[in-house]
């Protein structure tokens, strides 16, 4: 669901918002993918289904995103009334959605 220029709003579920940025590429295959150099899947801790890593049915795939702003997880965006999602990708379109988007703007500068 996500293309190139794309903007972007990550929540840690039960925390809060914690970023926003803009999608930079296509979706890349976990053990493909590069953080700082090194690849992804020698960084990141969580499972992230390494066993399907050579499965392109069943792999997970990463896309590249530019942070334009980020915050820690103790300073994490939260209010009653925000929409959330539990789908890793969704293209919310609810009147709530614009309310929180207009608020994470206030909160994102």
């Amino acid at each position: 669901m996500l293309s190139e220029g794309d903007r972007i709003w990550t929540k840690i579920p039960g925390k809060g918002f914690v970023g926003v940025g803009r999608v930079t590429g296509s979706r890349i295959p976990a053990n493909e993918f590069i953080i700082d150099g090194r690849p992804a899947l020698e960084v990141l801790h969580a499972d992230y289904h390494r066993e399907f890593a050579e499965d392109p049915e069943k792999a997970e795939y990463f896309v590249p995103v530019e942070w334009d702003r980020t915050m820690t997880e103790d300073k994490a965006v939260h209010e009653v009334g925000m929409f959330g999602n539990q789908n890793t990708v969704c293209k919310p379109v609810t009147p709530g959605w614009r309310a929180t988007v207009e608020r994470l703007k206030v909160s994102f500068s």
